[in-house]
């Protein structure tokens, strides 16, 4: 963990907003365990000092798309998690960066809701060319290289990619 953010950090947060409680509960519907207390993703972009302050600001998924120049603290509660030695920092942040105004997910969203309903045979339908939060920072951090057999990206919630990330030797 990163006592200072540096750009190509990686954040997870939590929020009691509608999405992340039902990032949450959907958890529980589908793998009937606790849901994780993380229900978003992002990438720490710029970390400036001024004044007696550090300003960091960080690329994430939302519903307005894929953005860059938000404050830090718009997330909530968050934690962030350097990149291994081995992954590339520059590499995390220039795949982030190259996707700046795509649009967010809300194909993939319901195509996530019908996954957690339904058996695993049914098809999921994605949206090209645009992202969720855990899609985007799984990505980047796989641009990065960090290579994680995820099968479909889509359905890695922040709490999945927290859990793999954090443990990878």
């Amino acid at each position: 963990m990163s006592p200072i953010p540096q750009p190509g950090d990686i954040g997870f947060a939590h929020s009691n907003g509608i999405m992340g409680k039902a990032i949450r509960f959907g958890e529980r519907l589908r793998w009937g365990v606790k849901p994780s207390h993380w229900n978003h993703a992002f990438i720490v972009d710029t970390v400036t000092h001024d004044g007696d302050e550090w300003v960091v600001t960080i690329i994430q998924a939302e519903p307005s798309g894929v953005t860059q120049g938000k404050r830090i603290e718009t997330v909530g509660d968050y934690i962030l998690v350097e990149p291994l030695p081995t992954h590339s920092r520059s590499d995390i942040l220039a795949f982030a960066r190259a996707q700046v105004g795509s649009h967010y997910g809300w194909g993939s969203i319901v195509s996530n809701v019908l996954d957690i309903l339904t058996p695993n045979w049914f098809p999921s339908f994605r949206s090209q060319d645009s992202w969720i939060c855990s899609a985007l920072v799984a990505e980047a951090l796989r641009y990065g290289g960090w290579l994680q057999d995820w099968g479909d990206i889509y359905i890695v919630t922040p709490a999945q990619l927290f859990s793999a990330y954090t443990v990878t030797p």
